[in-house]
This record gives structure tokens, sequence and C-alpha cells, in this order.
């Protein structure tokens, strides 16, 4: 406390103007920008931010208008060129499939019970294990599964082996996860963090608005995203189909076995495995019935700015050497701290690793990148036409074809599903024996088409 009083005295002296809480309402949420991440809270020095159950930002107490959650913020203003020039010492090129990146690998655990207890090949969860048991870190910031509703994801900062292994797997829903910082400001540290797109450019932008927090994060391991989903969206997918969450006593987004999907298991030991679909197609829909609209706004699929991006490694997509590499994990290595763990974690025999050529890289992730660049393109230059309030990411948003804008009407079209009663009917088509034949016809195309366009 007494750091924030000196800090307070010292804007006054400087003339500086207070910033606070009634900031980010106004400049972030009451403008539809906020991401749900969780710097905010994570950043408050004096406790005073929660967030309710969709995962929006609330003062519960006394702002000091130190200005640090607004200034941390990465919902309204994040500036990829500077982040750019301060990780890479480049210009930040917006049309960029990967990004900057060292290089590409694939892999997996050397523990086969945590490759097979991930959803994409546990390369993540090994990471963690390797930091946490070699004593480089005090713990991580994960999601997990609430106890109490264990059909809720939910933030913890885990420094158990224990807790890491039960918070593998993927959760494909809004947590805002990053109010685990405000827990490792009471602990020594240092802490790595799992973070999406938006908390990795709030992390970054934490190194100047608090830097001794900051200084704690020494690793920020990242996660390929396309969008995220609002947080009662497989909730409804349960109701759907007859089941209670309060009945649950597991829920899976990737659960029974590789490339896995929503599994529950119930109170009374009784397990369902929801679809039958590929768990792609299944969030490729799900993305458009309950995707976060400040989701859309977003251009970074691949965590651009984090140490390590990792995501699926779609084996099945390759007819060669790659096509061996099932239940493993794509990372793509951007910094110094990013190689280090890679390669200290493959010489320690924690994880095993093979680079991917450039000419090589996958043809999915590249094509749900490029989808997720072009439909931002798209929305940001029409927000700026019709005026409206969107994220301020200091570059000149790239033209689109008119390929680009068909896509991403065709994407939007989607949108009328959003009201309620034809959401619910799309959910019981969707996880119905119909929704897996129109899935099996939708995979056979695609599999055309990647043929026909190779890796």
């Amino acid at each position: 406390m007494n750091e924030i009083k000196q800090q307070k005295q010292g804007e006054q002296v400087q003339g500086r103007p207070k910033r606070g809480y009634a900031d980010l309402e106004k400049e972030v949420i009451d403008l539809g920008l906020c991401a749900r991440c969780g710097i905010c809270s994570g950043v408050c020095p004096v406790d005073v931010i929660s967030h309710n159950a969709r995962g929006y930002p609330e003062l519960t107490g006394e702002c000091i208008q130190c200005g640090r959650c607004v200034d941390t913020c990465p919902g309204a203003d994040v500036d990829f060129p500077a982040l750019s020039r301060e990780l890479f010492g480049k210009e930040y090129d917006p049309d960029s499939t990967w990004g900057e990146q060292r290089r590409v690998v694939v892999g997996h655990p050397s523990d086969d019970t945590v490759r097979k207890n991930g959803a994409s090949g546990g390369l993540t969860t090994a990471l963690l294990l390797y930091l946490l048991k070699t004593g480089k870190i005090e713990g991580a910031g994960v999601v997990g599964m609430d106890p109490e509703y264990p059909s809720r994801p939910k933030a913890i900062l885990a420094t158990t082996e224990e807790e890491l292994r039960a918070a593998a797997k993927s959760k494909y829903t809004i947590v805002p996860s990053m109010e685990v910082l405000s827990e490792m400001r009471k602990r020594k540290g240092p802490f790595a963090v799992v973070a999406l797109p938006c908390q990795i450019h709030g992390l970054r932008k934490m190194v100047k608005t608090d830097p001794a927090l900051a200084g704690k994060v020494k690793y920020i391991l990242g996660l390929y995203c396309h969008y995220n989903m609002e947080p009662d969206g497989h909730l409804d997918c349960l109701r759907a189909l007859g089941i209670d969450p309060d009945e649950i006593a597991v829920f899976e987004f990737r659960g029974g076995g590789w490339p896995g999907g929503f599994r529950a298991v119930m109170k009374n030991g009784e397990e369902k495995q929801l679809h039958h679909i590929n768990i792609k197609n299944i969030m490729t829909v799900m993305l458009r019935l309950y995707g976060s609209k400040r989701c859309y706004m977003c251009t970074d699929a691949l965590c651009e700015f984090g140490d390590v991006g990792l995501g699926d490694f779609w084996a099945i997509d390759y007819d060669d050497e790659f096509g061996d590499c099932s239940w493993s994990t794509m990372a793509s290595e951007r910094t110094d701290v990013g190689r280090e763990l890679l390669e200290s974690a493959e010489r320690d025999g924690w994880i095993e690793i093979r680079d991917i050529p450039p000419d090589r890289y996958s043809r999915r992730t590249e094509n749900f990148t490029r989808e997720k660049k072009t439909e931002g393109f798209v929305r940001l230059r029409r927000f700026d036409r019709q005026n409206r309030p969107r994220p301020d990411f200091h570059f000149e948003v790239p033209s689109v074809s008119l390929k680009g804008h068909l896509m991403a009407m065709t994407y939007a079209s989607f949108g009328v599903f959003r009201q309620p009663k034809l959401r619910a009917m799309a959910l019981r088509i969707l996880f119905s024996p119909f929704g897996s034949l129109l899935d099996r016809l939708n995979t056979w195309r695609k599999e055309v088409f990647l043929k026909f366009g190779g890796n």
C-alpha cells in the first residue's frame, strides 16, 4: 500500500492525470472492447476488481486510481509494431501468416501418461512440469475445472505436479485467467503462464505498467486460438442433449482420446461422449454460434508475441514421416526464452521434438490463421468506415480480396443463428446423427481440398 501511495504522490507532483477503473469502463468495457482476459484484476494492487459469471470485470471496492488496470488492458489498444521491435528487433508485418518465429517443431512428452492426457499431445503440460520439477518456476497460471462446479473452467495458480496434471487439456470458453497475477504478486516467483493471444498482449504491456509484477512472469506459453466461446456455450450443448450441468462430475472439452471432444461423466458414473464429429469441426460451428464479439476483431491466431506458441498438429494431413506424428503438439519458437526452454527440456529428456521445415508447415493451421486475419481485417476496416469503436493495433489494416470478403460474409451469416431459439435448433442438429452425416460430407470436401493444395 505504501508503494501505491508513493506512486499517487508522484503523479500529483508530476501533474499526471489520475486514471482508474472508471476510465477502464469508459474506454473499454462500455465500448464492447473487453477481452475478458483477467489482466485488470490481476494487476490491481489492492484487489478491488473481480469478474462476474460472464467474465466481465466489476469494481468491488475503492479504486485508488493507480491506472494500472486501464493502462495494461489489451482490449482497446495494443501497439503491435512496437511489440515487434521490442521483442524481435523487426518491423511488424500484419499480413504475415505465421508471425516472427525462429523455428517450428512438432513433439510430445517423453512421459506417455502426460502425452495421452493432453488435448493435442501434452507438450504444454510437459514443459510446465519440467519447469516446476527443475525449480525454474514456483508455479504456473493455468485453467482447470472448478471442483465445486465441474462443468465450469476456473483460473488457478498451479504450484504442484498434481495441479498441473489435473489442468491438462484445452478449455474452449472464456476464462479471465490472468486474474492469477494478483496471487503471483504475493509470492516470490518466478512463474510461467499459459495464455491466449489477447492475454499475451496484456502481459507484454505489463512490462511498462507494472515491471515488478511482469518480472515474475518468466515464461509465456501461448495457445493457438481461432476465437473463444462465451461461458454458456458448452452448457447450452449439455442442456440441448437433456443433460443437467449440475449432475456432472467431470466435463472435458477434449475427452475420449485424440482428437477427443465434449465428454461428460455423470455423478452416477455414466459416461457420455456428446458427439462423434471431429472436435475441430464442432468448434468451427460453436465459435460461430457462441464466439465472443471482441474475439472477432482480433488478428492474432498463433500467439505472435509469446515465447512459445502451441497447438494441434494434424498428422492425418501428411502422407510422409510427419504422418507418424499423431497425438503430438506443434510449437512455434519465437523468443530466446522460448528457444532455451525447448532446447533444455529436450536435452534433459522431458520432451521429444523434431523440426518442421517451412515447406512442410501445416496447411490446415495456415488456413485457419489466414481466416482469422482476413475476417479481422474486414471487420476493422468496416468499423473504421462506420466510425464504430474497435481495438487499435497501430498498423495500417491491409486490404482484403473479394474472395476474402465473400468468406467473411459467409461466416458472418451464421450470426442469424445466434438468436436463442435458432441456436438451440442448431445445437440439436449439430449433436445428432444428421449432424454427423453433414460432418462426414464436409470432412470429405476438406480432404479433397488439402490433397489438391498440399501441406
